[in-house]
């Protein structure tokens, strides 16, 4: 009852203005001031509290409302329900007049705001226009969900079918392997044209061959370069499915002997075609022996020199020539060729005083045919020059028109006709006496008039 009261009284002392209501600046009475009516004096028996309001109970402590009420101390008469008073500003708000500053509104509502939407045309529009471009996004997302996990199923498809095609791959091959392995087992090597010194067993052996092995695992390449370890031979292995190799051997004959090295104190074997023998012979033997090579080196198995070497190539086209003509069977026999000078080859004979001047290698096999045609009466005609007292005989291969033969050493200058064969003449009949028929070894007849100087030479243009 007692609160009752009291909010009551507040009710009534919050109409109620301080005398100097407005005499501040900016500040102005709710209801005004009307100087035309009077005063009216104060009923004090009015505004007198009730006797159970005479003593009104302090406010509880914390309680927002008398908090918030200023005291007035400028009248100490002023009765507290009307000294406790408060002004208004022109807007309703509570001035407190001590401090000069706005205070809180009594029961003042929260200030809040409201937003107020109209449902227009457009706002529809849009909201529908949005709703269709989420649903849109939602169908993308769906459909890319869906290609990722169909691609996924594709891609680990794919990789299934590619493990099982490498494993059926693999054993296929395996199994293929296994096959071959036994088909193409090694049973049978046959040798052919076994050369003399050699046995079959022996030439299987340097072949390294493994009977009973798969051929896979074993090279007919691998089997050449192994039986050719031995200079002396040249084979040809060839490989007859499914588990047959043949052999054939062919061993190299000798044809030379070479002087190699810094001061040719060396013999080097080689066959017709140049390929060294034997690199370290202790002699010739009855071989040719070929000088004036200036090698400096020789390997067992491998061509004589350098392949670009000039003079090893033109002894190589004479050796072959001399075998393919029968000449180095021939007697005397050949014993020596001086390739010194590759413009001016020299072939020597054994026992005896001849020189057979090849000159440069150009027109080889042509001089080599009218050497191998005339040898007879040549060698016979360079005998009688020996018989009738002069100490050598030099044969021309390379003369004008044929084969020509002279008494004296080469590069001798003369003015006496020489013997000369020429290619279209018959090769002259050696008489049972050993003598040539006159009528074939006619020389010619010296010339009527003086000849010039070296006129009458045969190599002479």
């Amino acid at each position: 009852m007692a609160k009752k009261n009291k909010r009551s009284d507040r009710e009534r002392n919050s109409f109620l203005f301080d005398e100097d209501a407005g005499a501040e600046e900016n500040l102005m009475d709710l209801f005004g001031d009307d100087p035309a009516d009077e005063p009216e004096p104060e009923d004090e028996t009015a505004y007198a509290p009730e006797a159970e309001d005479a003593a009104p109970e302090e406010p509880a402590d914390g309680d927002p409302a008398d908090a918030d009420m200023p005291l007035s101390d400028a009248d100490d008469s002023v009765p507290r329900s009307v000294s406790s008073g408060f002004r208004f500003d022109r807007y309703g708000r509570r001035v407190d007049q001590k401090k000069n500053r706005y205070g809180k509104r009594k029961n003042a509502p929260k200030a809040t705001t409201t937003v107020v939407e109209h449902d227009t045309e457009a706002k529809r529009e849009y909201d529908e226009a949005k709703a269709r471009s989420e649903a849109r996004a939602q169908k993308r997302a769906k459909e890319e969900a869906r290609q990722k996990a169909i691609k996924k199923a594709e891609k680990a498809k794919q990789r299934r079918r590619s493990l099982s095609t490498l494993v059926f791959g693999v054993l296929a091959i395996g199994l293929l392997l296994v096959m071959v392995w036994f088909v193409t087992r090694l049973s049978t090597v046959r040798v052919a044209d076994v050369p003399d010194g050699y046995t079959e067993e022996q030439i299987v052996s340097m072949s390294k061959l493994k009977r009973g092995r798969s051929m896979l695992f074993q090279s007919t390449a691998a089997a050449k370069a192994a039986i050719e370890t031995d200079p002396y031979l040249e084979a040809t292995v060839q490989y007859a499915f499914p588990s047959t190799v043949r052999i054939a051997v062919n061993k190299r004959a000798e044809a030379a002997c070479v002087r190699w090295g810094p001061q040719n104190e060396y013999l080097a074997i080689i066959d017709e075609k140049g390929t060294v023998l034997n690199e370290t012979a202790e002699s010739a033997g009855s071989l040719l022996i070929a000088e004036g090579m200036s090698i400096s080196s020789a390997v067992n198995g491998t061509r004589l020199g350098d392949a670009t070497d000039t003079r090893v190539a033109a002894l190589i086209r004479m050796l072959t020539k001399l075998k393919e003509l029968g000449l180095l069977s021939r007697t005397p026999r050949i014993s020596r060729i001086d390739m010194t000078e590759l413009m001016q080859i020299r072939i020597y004979t054994e026992g005896t005083s001849y020189t057979i001047e090849v000159g440069d290698p150009s027109n080889l096999d042509t001089k080599l045919m009218l050497l191998q045609k005339h040898w007879d009466a040549i060698m016979q005609k360079a005998a009688d020059y020996i018989k009738s007292g002069h100490a050598t005989a030099t044969i021309y291969l390379y003369s004008k028109g044929g084969v020509s033969i002279s008494p004296y050493e080469p590069g001798y200058a003369y003015e006496i006709p020489v013997a000369t064969f020429l290619p279209d003449t018959p090769a002259p009949q050696v008489t049972p006496e050993g003598g040539v028929n006159p009528e074939d070894s006619a020389e010619p007849t010296p010339p009527s008039v003086t000849p010039m100087p070296h006129q009458s030479d045969p190599f002479t243009g």
